[in-house]
């Protein structure tokens, strides 16, 4: 007699700490496809398994006022589409008890629950499926297969266009795979499978780079889709004027030389100001901060062109103060929103 299978899903939905399932099956063959979301913090997640006999259950962490349709919440697909619900009396788990032995889900998954997401001050992204420490009673941990292991297994990262794998490794003997931009553990007779991932954005390098710019004035923050270089008012201009100082076009000339050897990157100057009326002399000359913000703009992409960086990598806009950082109600918080961010994305 066969002995029946519990299959641990590692607790990717958001509302529930713990799902498992299990079948009255062996030689159980599975697949897990995280599909990432461009923030890098989220995923569509593929789950099947497949096994012999006729019926899979769906285990889930029992919670207070939940009626059985609160468990599937995060539950964009599930094969079969019904089955009996029940409560196990010994563990007090809710038990969804499908008609097949093949089982298959697809479900929104936030990385960071439970902090297995983590992102460093350099943007790069670490996440592990079990924190080290937390097992089942009978032992198990990450991701499991009993009272067998699993006689096959995929994993699999599919990436988007603006995120790269860095570094993968499991802690079974396994055979990882790249194809363009998605990674796949294979595995055959392995259980309590951990797995460490790494990955970045693909302008990963160009803020390295850019990095170097850092300083009084100066703020380079990698972010999922592009690397943001924040330029204060002060560093670039007098106020209410758009005219670049000097200490700015220094600045600013070595700024066009990262971005002349990262011809990749297409390159969006957005101005923003506080929110205090223009004056009435240069009023004439910028009635608002729409104007304003929009000639400072322009005439860092003209200085920029000036240095060699090609004017079609260009991408104007102007947000008046309707963009702000932080309050306008205190001079520091003004000073704060009277910025230059300049926007790098890979060109598609």
């Amino acid at each position: 007699m066969k002995k029946p299978i519990n299959f641990y899903l590692a607790a990717i939905i958001t509302a529930l700490p713990t799902l498992f399932s299990s079948a009255v099956a062996d030689d159980a063959v599975s697949e897990r496809i995280y599909y990432i979301q461009q923030d890098g913090r989220h995923a569509m997640v593929y789950t099947t398994s497949r096994t012999d006999y006729s019926d899979y259950n769906i285990w889930f962490e029992a919670k207070a006022d939940y009626q059985p349709v609160d468990y599937l919440q995060n539950f964009l697909y599930l094969f079969p589409n019904s089955g009996e619900w029940s409560q196990d009396p010994e563990t007090g788990y809710m038990v969804l008890k499908l008609p097949l032995g093949n089982f298959a889900s697809l479900e929104w998954a936030d990385l960071e629950i439970n902090n297995r997401l983590q992102i460093d001050d350099d943007g790069v992204y670490y996440y592990q499926n079990w924190d080290g420490q937390t097992k089942t009673p009978n032992g198990h941990y990450g991701f499991w297969n009993n009272p067998d292991a699993f006689e096959q297994i995929a994993y699999s990262w599919v990436f988007p266009e603006n995120l790269e794998p860095v570094k993968y490794e499991a802690n079974h003997e396994g055979r990882w795979v790249q194809r363009h931009n998605t990674i796949t553990y294979y595995g055959s007779n392995v259980n309590d499978l951990a797995f460490n991932i790494q990955y970045r954005p693909v302008s990963g390098g160009a803020y390295d780079e850019l990095k170097q710019l850092e300083g009084e004035g100066v703020e380079v923050e990698q972010q999922p889709t592009g690397v943001k270089v924040t330029m204060a008012e002060t560093l670039l201009f007098p106020t209410g004027v758009a005219s670049i100082s000097s200490e700015g076009k220094a600045v600013l000339d070595r700024l066009a030389e990262n971005l002349k050897q990262r011809s990749s990157l297409n390159i969006i100057i957005a101005g923003h100001t506080d929110n205090v009326p223009i004056g009435p002399v240069l009023a004439k000359k910028y009635p608002t901060n729409w104007e304003l913000s929009s000639a400072r703009s322009i005439n860092i992409i003209h200085h920029l062109v000036n240095q060699g960086v090609s004017e079609s990598r260009f991408e104007s806009q102007a947000f008046s103060y309707t963009r702000s950082i932080d309050s306008n109600d205190t001079e520091e918080g003004r000073a704060k929103n009277r910025r230059i961010e300049v926007l790098l994305t890979e060109a598609e």
